[in-house]
């Protein structure tokens, strides 16, 4: 059940009876020269179509298109809400939400820049009696199945870019990730701001175009990537994810505390 396809009165019969909602978190970002700027939303908005197939009595919001996603601004085409303004649209939304009766919330993630803002509404909805899930699906899906796991548009993603959309993505532009060693010879760069030393593994803080010259970061080369795998991925999360909000529905809510 979208909520922006439902009428009003339809989503007042609705809370009437439940007091869930699933909300759709992603971003607009590079994620290599090969993948669309939307890929970590189209991957969350597939899966809540697959949950609707599965659960139509779930109320499902809209997916928020952009995200926190400071970290690869100087990619044309990026575009970032960053921390605190996300915070303030995740909260507004939910605060809105609870207002109508929501007490369930499970946010289906797609970007991991995403996780600090919505952890932190999370906190304050939780201490204002609610129970508050973040699902972030692509660390699942290596849960999953650890053949599933990946990085930064790497072969995870693209494999679900080629099951939702294949026109989206630029097989002929798939190339290595070519990570720069900005930092001097002797400090390897191993991505995410991540450099190796003498074993050890310290931060450098930059953001990712100074390193990660294509774009995509991780162990999951892309030119690995099938629309099969993309399928059988997305597919399961779905079945998981249905599963998952049968049990969260009945999960007994907090009592609040005033901070």
């Amino acid at each position: 059940m979208f909520l922006e396809r439902s009428t009003w009165p339809h989503v007042e019969e609705y809370l009437s009876r439940r007091d869930l909602v699933v909300l759709g978190f992603g971003s607009t970002e590079n994620h290599g020269r090969h993948n669309p700027l939307g890929t970590d939303w189209m991957a969350p908005q597939r899966i809540l179509e697959l949950l609707d197939e599965r659960r139509p009595d779930v109320l499902v919001g809209p997916t928020l298109k952009l995200g926190s996603a400071d970290h690869f601004i100087d990619y044309p085409g990026t575009l970032s809400l960053g921390d605190e303004l996300l915070y303030q649209v995740a909260k507004r939304i939910c605060s809105q939400l609870r207002h109508y009766g929501v007490r369930h919330f499970v946010f289906v993630n797609g970007h991991g820049g995403n996780a600090k803002s919505l952890t932190r509404v999370g906190y304050e909805l939780n201490d204002a009696g609610c129970q508050v899930a973040l699902v972030n699906w692509w660390k699942l899906a290596g849960q999953l199945d650890p053949k599933w796991g990946g990085g930064h548009g790497g072969a995870q993603e693209t494999s679900a870019n080629l099951w939702i959309d294949p026109s989206a993505v630029d097989l002929d532009a798939v190339a290595p990730t070519d990570l720069v060693d900005d930092g001097g010879d002797a400090l390897k760069t191993l991505g995410f701001d991540s450099v190796e030393f003498e074993g050890l593994t310290p931060t450098l803080l930059r953001r990712a175009r100074r390193y990660a010259s294509n774009g995509w970061i991780g162990p999951d080369d892309p030119s690995e990537a099938s629309a099969e795998w993309g399928r059988d991925m997305l597919t399961a999360m779905a079945d998981w994810l249905a599963d998952f909000v049968d049990a969260f529905a009945e999960s007994p809510l907090p009592d609040p505390i005033e901070r």
